[in-house]
């Protein structure tokens, strides 16, 4: 499903739910409107009815004025035009109210009208002083005002009826819109979580994949789910990866190639050198001479270095494992590693201090590499040392690994009085290939492998090397400034046994760091 479409339905989801409940709504507002027209029916039929009781009420006080006149002595024909007026009234009343339904009224005014028109048809008083006729008329005036009570009681009844039946739908329009509401809410919510969840996670995934590549670990990534735009980005960068893997391999077997090419006649030429130290074949030289040869073999010694740290880099790319020596001494090892640079460093007018506090038990450990690591410290230490300044060489041991991770190991420290590493550069200080120079040293720029093969070394073994950034030496360096200084540390495990994860990271150093 596409991304488009994800969206869409999201929306429309909502938007669903809250005209359901717009249609809750206007049907109990439906409900209300519909209730308040039957009232207002009602009211209206009141309204008629009212008038028309007015008009019986009127005629029975009409008689009951007649009556009165007559026994005063008034003439019939005084009293008979009210009594003809109050008739055609009420007779018009009926008239108006003769489409509403029988009530309980219409006997009573229809008594009323035979009562008046007797009297009018005998045309004398007589009829209205009858005894018998003042009882029926009064017997006909409380039937009308018990009819009329009745009326108004039944009214009242019927509106109680509408306004609990409008406020019982007000109620449920007001609940079941808020319900609804709610839903509509918690639909959204969810949707837009799940949705955004198909997106975040796996561009998330593709993100993480970048980093990888970024840092130079080019192993296969679970495939990516999600959205067809998400899932065709994921293809691209799996198809950047393959061909980086590609371009990988063919850097390592270029520079095994050309490693394995170089270092036969490099070791000749080393061979050579030192045949020609010894006046092999040419006698003794001269001290010019010998100051010419001396700088031939530095330069050579430098380049079987780089040959040989260019073969232990493509090894560990290829995968061959660490050649473990039972019984090996740290502090052996150490000490060779320095007598390797010490040469060096007194040309440089540096000198190289070992601290090797107590002793340390045998260790399984890769003897050449480990020196090599070392070395290439104490190299990195010297290089970037001015004259008189000292390069300690610590060793001790120590309870707990780098990050606190338990376990006796061996720290090695190598600390120097030179201007410390520079904050732009420590992100990709171990990283292979990456090299810049160092303000106020009189270090070469080199290649940029020292420092990443001594990490892998480490890791190799189940160990680290990191940059403690919070140590200063606090020395005073050979102008008379205050120097920074760098520490580099060393952690190598006691215990024979390296679990896999370590050779992962020491295969892959990029992915130990992310």
């Amino acid at each position: 499903m596409r991304l488009l479409t994800r969206l869409i339905l999201s929306h429309t989801a909502p938007v669903l739910v809250m005209l359901i409940a717009l249609g809750v709504v206007l049907g109990s507002f439906a409900r209300i409107t519909s209730s308040q027209t039957l009232l207002s029916d009602e009211t209206e039929e009141l309204r008629r009815e009212a008038a028309l009781h007015h008009a019986a009420w009127a005629v029975g006080l009409a008689m009951r004025r007649g009556q009165e006149a007559c026994v005063r002595g008034v003439p019939w024909e005084n009293v008979a035009p009210t009594l003809r007026e109050r008739i055609a009234v009420l007779k018009a009343e009926i008239g108006d109210t003769a489409l509403l339904p029988p009530g309980p009224m219409l006997p009573s005014i229809d008594g009323h009208l035979q009562l008046v028109q007797r009297a009018l048809d005998d045309d004398t008083c007589d009829r209205l002083t009858d005894p018998d006729v003042q009882r029926e008329r009064v017997r006909l005036d409380e039937q009308l005002t018990d009819a009329w009570v009745l009326r108004i009681g039944e009214l009242q009844a019927r509106a109680q009826v509408k306004e609990e039946d409008a406020r019982m739908a007000s109620d449920a329009a007001l609940s079941n819109g808020l319900a609804i509401a709610v839903a509509a809410c918690v639909v959204a919510t969810v949707l837009a979580h799940r949705i955004a969840r198909t997106v975040t996670e796996p561009l998330a995934a593709i993100a993480t994949q970048a980093q990888r590549l970024g840092k130079g670990n080019f192993d296969a990534s679970p495939e990516v789910r999600g959205p067809a735009e998400v899932r065709d980005l994921a293809l691209e960068i799996e198809t950047m990866r393959r061909r980086l893997a590609e371009i990988e391999n063919l850097k390592q077997s270029f520079l095994a190639s050309v490693s394995h090419e170089l270092r036969t006649p490099l070791t000749k030429i080393r061979e050579a050198i030192a045949l020609l130290g010894d006046g092999v074949g040419g006698g003794a030289l001269s001290e010019r001479q010998a100051r010419i040869l001396h700088i031939a073999r530095v330069a050579c010694e430098r380049e079987i270095r780089m040959v040989t740290t260019l073969l232990d880099l493509s090894r560990f790319s290829a995968g061959s494992p660490i050649r473990l020596q039972d019984g090996s001494s740290i502090d052996e090892l150490i000490r060779s590693a320095v007598r390797e640079e010490e040469a060096e460093a007194l040309e440089r007018g540096v000198t190289i201090q070992i601290e090797a506090p107590g002793a340390v038990p045998p260790c399984s450990l890769d003897v050449a590499l480990v020196e090599r690591a070392v070395a290439n410290l104490v190299r990195n230490a010297t290089s970037v040392s001015k004259p008189g300044q000292q390069v300690l060489v610590r060793r001790q041991l120590v309870q707990a690994g780098p990050g606190g991770r338990p376990g006796g190991r061996v720290l090695i420290s190598v600390t120097d009085q030179g201007p410390g590493v520079p904050p732009e550069i420590r992100q990709s200080l171990f990283e292979e290939f990456k090299t810049q120079p160092v303000a106020n040293s009189p270090k070469r720029v080199g290649i940029g492998l020292g420092l990443a093969l001594s990490r892998r070394i480490a890791r190799a073994h189940g160990g680290d090397l990191e940059l403690d950034e919070h140590a200063q030496s606090g020395a005073a360096g050979g102008d008379g400034e205050r120097a920074t200084g760098a520490t580099f540390r060393l952690w190598l495990p006691l215990s024979t046994e390296r679990p896999s994860e370590h050779v992962a990271a020491a295969l892959h150093p990029s992915a130990a760091l992310s």
